[in-house]
C-alpha cells in the first residue's frame, strides 16, 4: 500500500495540488507516496487518484484538443470558460503552464480536467493562452469563429490581460450561444427522520412536490438545510434559513434581460446573511451559548437561463452526474477539508485524524461577518441531474457507491426521477441509517430550439482598454463575477528577512534624520541675522508698524454634502455639466453590469428612476442598480451617433465616466458608429453614485404618473 507522507506534504511536487484542493472537480487528488526502495528507483513516487480516467476502461480521458472539432459551439465555449475561471488560480500557484500542455488537458463530457499539474517558475501569459487557442479556431463551430479571432487577438495584442475580463467576455458569449437551447427543469424534494431518530431537523424546498417543466425563462430553486442544536433548534434553524432565503430569492430580478452573473454571486450572498444573522438573533435573544446555539447547514441551487449557481455553508453537499460520471462538486466545511487546503496533509490522511468531520462554519452560529458561502456557477450543455442531500445520504461515500444504478437510469431514460428520489431514501435509511436524511433532485434536460445551421454567427463587443489591465492578472477571480470559493491560505512569515528589512528601515530612518538636520543648518545659516548683507550708508530711521488692520471675517465656505439616496428612492436624473461648464444634452445612458464598461442603452434627460442596489468593489466604487419608471414623450426607440472626441479626448463620454474606479478609457484608432438602444420603463441598468448624484434634480416634484411602474417607498 502507498505510504501517507506525513512531514513530507509540503514538499513542493505535491504542495501545489493540496493548495488547489477547492478545484479538485478539474484537478487529480494526492493519494499517496512509494518510497524509493518500494519504488525502485532513485527518487519515490507520488500517487494521484481521481484524475480523468474512464470508470469502465481504466483509459485516460480524451484530449481536448482530439475532440474539439466535434463538439458543438455551446460545449466549445463552456471548456474555455473553464480554463479562464482556473487560469487565475493556477498561475497563483505556478501551474498554469499546464493548461498550455494538450496532452495534459483532458475532458469528460462537460467537464474540463488535467492529468496532472506542470510546475514552471515563471507563469505563463494571456498571450500565450490566446496563442494556443488561435490554432484552434479552424476546427471551431462556424457560428464562434469570428467571435475566437477577435478574442484571442486581443490576448495576444496585451489588450485583455485580466483572466476576470476574459470570462467575461465568454460569459457574453455563452448568453447569447445558450438561447439556441430550451432547458427545462423537474425538481424532486423529500425529508425523512430515518430510522434511529425520533425528530427530524432538516427542510427542504419545495417541499416535497414535483415541479415540472420549468423551462430557461424561469428560475428553479432547490434548497436542502441539516438543522444543529437538538429538537428545540435544529429544527427552527433549518426552516428558518429556508424561509428567508426563498424570500430574498425571490425578490432578486432574475428576468432573462437582467441576467447578470456579476451581481446574482453577491444577491445570493447576500441573502444568505440576511437569514444567518436572524438565527444568531433569536440566539442571542434566547440566550444560547456555545454548544446551545442552534444552525444549520445549507446547500443550495439556483437555475436560470443557461446556468445553475451551487451555493453551500458546512457539510450537505451537492453532486453533478451525467453520462461520463459522478462528481461531488462542494468541498466539506470540516476540519479535514481545512487541513489540506492549508497544505497541511493530503486528504485521505486528514480523514482519519480526530475530528476531521467537525464543521467549522454553519449558519446561524455567529454574526455573517464571520460567515463565507461558497457560490460556484456552471453553465449547462447536457440533460445531467444536481444531487443536493444532507449527511444522512452522503456520509460513507454512498452516492459514489449507488448513483450508477439509482441515478443513471434517468438519464438512460430507464426509470423516473421520483423513483430515483425515493430509491436513494432507502439507500440512506438501510445503508446509513443514523441520521436524518433529505434529498433534492434537479434534472435538466436541454433540446435545441431549431436548426443550429441556421443559427447566425455569435458577436460580442471586443472588450475596451483599461489602464489596469497594464498591471496584468493581479485580480482574483473569487469575487461578485464569480463563483465565490473562497479560499484560506497560510501566511508563512521569514525571521531572517524580517530582521533585514526591521535594520533596512533603521538605516533609512538615520539617513532621513541626519538629511534634516543638514538642511535646517543650512536653513538657518542663510536667514539668520549675521547672514544678511549689510549696507555701508546708515540705515534710514524705520516707522512703527501701524496697528494691524483686523481682517474682515470670510464667510466659511461649506461644501455640499449630499443626503444619501436610500435603496427604493424614486430620482428624476436631468442633464450632466459638460467639460465646459454648460448643461449637455447628452441622454442618460445605463450600463449591463456595474464596473464593467458595457453601454446597456439610453434614456432621455429628465427621465424618472427607482433605485434598486447599490454595490462598491475597491476597484469600480460605488455603482446603483436603476428601475426606469417613465420617461419623456417623443423619444426615439434608437439613437446612433459616433464617439465624440473633441468633447471628450478620453474615451466614449463627456459627462460621465463610466470606466471601473474612473480610469480613462484608450481611445480607439477608429470612431465606430454604434447604435444605442433607447431603453423603455421597467427596464433595468447600472450607473456610478457619483454620476446619480451629478444628474439629480434636486426638490423635483415627481407627478403620480411619473412614477409608472415603480413602487414608491413606504413611507
Amino acid at each position: 500500500m502507498p505510504e501517507l507522507p506525513g512531514n513530507d506534504v509540503t514538499a513542493e511536487p505535491i504542495a501545489c495540488y493540496l493548495k488547489l484542493f477547492a478545484h479538485r472537480l478539474h484537478v487529480p487528488q494526492v493519494y499517496g507516496w512509494i518510497s524509493p526502495p518500494a519504488a525502485r528507483v532513485e527518487r519515490g513516487i507520488w500517487l494521484l487518484e481521481k484524475g480523468p480516467v474512464d470508470r469502465k476502461t481504466g483509459k485516460l480521458r480524451p484530449r481536448l484538443t482530439d475532440v474539439w472539432g466535434e463538439a458543438p459551439a455551446m460545449r466549445q465555449l463552456n471548456w474555455l470558460w473553464q480554463i479562464a475561471k482556473l487560469w487565475y488560480a493556477s498561475n497563483r500557484e505556478g501551474v498554469a503552464s499546464s493548461w498550455l500542455d494538450p496532452d495534459l488537458v483532458r475532458v469528460e463530457g462537460p467537464l474540463v480536467r488535467l492529468l496532472e499539474l506542470q510546475q514552471q517558475p515563471k507563469g505563463p501569459s494571456l498571450e500565450q493562452l490566446g496563442g494556443l487557442w488561435q490554432t484552434w479556431i479552424p476546427r471551431a463551430d462556424r457560428r464562434i469563429q469570428s467571435f475566437l479571432d477577435q478574442l484571442t487577438r486581443q490576448m495576444i495584442g496585451g489588450e485583455l490581460r485580466k483572466s476576470e475580463r476574459l470570462v467575461d467576455q465568454l460569459d457574453r458569449a455563452l448568453v447569447i450561444c445558450g438561447r439556441s437551447l430550451e432547458r427545462r427543469v423537474d425538481i424532486v424534494t423529500v425529508t425523512d427522520a430515518g430510522p434511529t431518530r425520533s425528530h427530524n431537523e432538516d427542510a427542504c424546498y419545495p417541499e416535497g412536490d414535483t415541479s415540472s417543466g420549468i423551462d430557461g425563462e424561469l428560475p428553479a430553486l432547490a434548497i436542502v438545510c441539516d438543522g444543529i442544536g437538538g429538537q428545540e433548534g435544529g429544527e427552527v434553524a433549518s426552516g428558518l434559513a429556508i424561509e428567508i432565503v426563498r424570500e430574498q430569492v425571490e425578490k432578486m430580478p432574475l428576468h432573462p434581460a437582467n441576467w447578470d452573473p456579476l451581481s446574482v454571486t453577491p444577491r445570493l450572498k447576500r441573502a444568505i446573511s440576511i437569514a444567518n444573522d436572524a438565527i444568531s438573533d433569536r440566539n442571542d435573544s434566547e440566550d444560547r451559548q456555545g454548544r446551545q446555539r442552534m444552525g444549520t447547514t445549507l446547500v443550495m441551487a439556483l437555475a436560470h437561463v443557461h446556468e445553475i449557481y451551487l451555493t453551500h455553508i458546512g457539510d450537505s453537499r451537492a453532486y453533478w452526474i451525467t453520462r461520463e460520471g459522478c462528481h461531488q462538486v462542494t468541498l466539506d466545511d470540516d476540519v479535514a477539508s481545512r487541513e489540506v487546503r492549508l497544505g497541511y496533509t493530503i486528504y485521505r490522511e486528514a480523514l482519519q485524524q480526530v475530528a476531521s468531520g467537525a464543521l467549522i462554519q454553519a449558519m446561524g452560529i455567529t454574526h455573517s461577518m464571520n460567515l463565507h458561502p461558497t457560490i460556484q456557477r456552471f453553465p449547462i450543455d447536457e440533460d445531467c441531474i444536481f444531487l443536493l442531500c444532507s449527511d444522512g445520504l452522503s456520509d460513507r461515500d454512498r452516492v459514489e457507491q449507488y448513483w450508477e444504478t439509482e441515478i443513471l437510469p434517468v438519464l438512460q431514460g430507464t426509470t423516473d426521477i421520483t423513483a430515483a428520489r425515493d430509491r436513494l431514501v432507502q439507500v440512506a435509511n438501510t445503508q446509513n441509517g443514523h441520521d436524518n436524511v433529505t434529498i433534492a433532485l434537479l434534472h435538466f434536460r436541454l433540446t435545441p430550439k431549431g436548426d443550429g445551421e441556421k443559427e447566425p454567427e455569435i458577436s460580442v463587443p471586443p472588450v475596451a482598454g483599461l489602464p489596469d489591465d497594464t498591471l496584468g492578472d493581479s485580480s482574483s477571480d473569487i469575487t461578485a463575477s464569480d463563483e465565490s470559493a473562497m479560499e484560506t491560505e497560510l501566511i508563512v512569515v521569514d525571521k531572517d528577512k524580517t530582521r533585514q528589512i526591521w535594520w533596512l528601515s533603521l538605516g533609512i530612518l538615520l539617513l532621513i534624520a541626519i538629511a534634516g538636520v543638514s538642511v535646517w543648518i543650512v536653513l538657518r545659516g542663510l536667514f539668520s541675522p549675521e547672514a544678511q548683507p549689510t549696507s555701508s550708508t546708515e540705515p534710514s530711521p524705520v516707522s512703527p508698524d501701524p496697528p494691524p488692520i483686523p481682517a474682515s471675517p470670510q464667510p466659511a465656505i461649506i461644501p455640499y454634502q449630499p443626503q444619501p439616496l436610500q435603496i427604493k428612492a424614486i430620482v428624476q436624473l436631468g442633464p450632466a455639466n459638460a467639460p465646459n461648464g454648460t448643461p449637455s444634452e447628452r441622454p442618460i445612458r445605463l450600463l449591463e453590469e456595474f464596473g464593467k464598461p458595457y453601454i446597456k442603452g439610453q434614456v432621455p434627460n429628465n427621465s424618472v428612476f427607482q433605485i434598486l442596489e447599490r454595490q462598491t468593489t475597491p476597484d469600480a466604487g460605488t455603482w446603483m442598480e436603476l428601475k426606469i419608471c417613465s420617461v419623456p414623450p417623443d423619444s426615439d426607440e434608437t439613437a446612433t451617433e459616433p464617439p465624440n472626441f473633441e468633447d471628450d479626448p478620453n474615451g466614449w463620454e463627456a459627462e460621465e465616466d463610466i470606466s471601473p474606479g474612473g480610469g480613462e478609457w484608450d481611445e480607439p484608432e477608429t470612431a465606430p458608429t454604434r447604435e444605442i438602444l433607447t431603453l423603455r420603463p421597467g427596464d433595468l441598468g447600472w450607473m456610478t453614485e457619483d454620476d446619480v448624484y451629478t444628474r439629480l434634480i434636486r426638490n423635483s416634484d415627481i407627478p403620480p404618473e411619473g412614477l409608472g411602474s415603480c413602487q414608491p417607498p413606504e413611507q
